[in-house]
């Protein structure tokens, strides 16, 4: 707040007895540079919540801010969480948020024919990120469905 509005709150008299050499004038001066810091925080506010722009020991706040606080924290998985709450509990939902969290792209997700509210998981064979993508299917898939983890063709 610069020291004209600051002084145009105050009551009359004082307003009649400020000049530039005065008590007042300088207070006005400590007082306009108290609120600088404020002002410049408020004026890059919408940072704090943006995935990419915000500070790293945000985004686990922005990570369950949005619900996927349960699949990682990182930038990418906050960046698509409404999307990924959007598709949640579908096969398409399902594997965005393993190819999202994990960055696996060879991943296929298939419904047994045979068996219903069953899934196939499958991924690369030796593949270094098996558990972590077992633990995201675990999490995000519909409660009453089951699946089983295979290896690609």
């Amino acid at each position: 707040m610069r020291r004209d509005a600051i002084a145009g709150m105050l009551p009359a008299v004082f307003q009649r007895t400020m000049h530039p050499s005065g008590v007042l004038w300088a207070l006005l001066d400590v007082m306009e540079g108290l609120h600088d810091s404020s002002e410049a925080r408020l004026d890059a506010v919408e940072d704090l919540f943006h995935p990419y722009r915000c500070p790293e020991r945000l985004v686990p706040f922005l990570a369950r801010w949005v619900s996927v606080d349960h699949l990682g924290s990182g930038r990418d998985l906050v960046a698509h969480g409404a999307a990924l709450a959007q598709w949640r509990g579908t096969r398409e939902g399902l594997k965005a948020a393993v190819v999202i969290a994990t960055g696996l792209t060879e991943i296929e997700i298939e419904e047994a024919a045979d068996r219903p509210f069953h899934l196939i998981v499958r991924i690369p064979a030796e593949c270094v990120l098996a558990e972590q993508v077992r633990h995201i299917v675990e999490l995000d898939k519909p409660a009453a469905t089951t699946f089983e983890m295979g290896e690609l063709p």
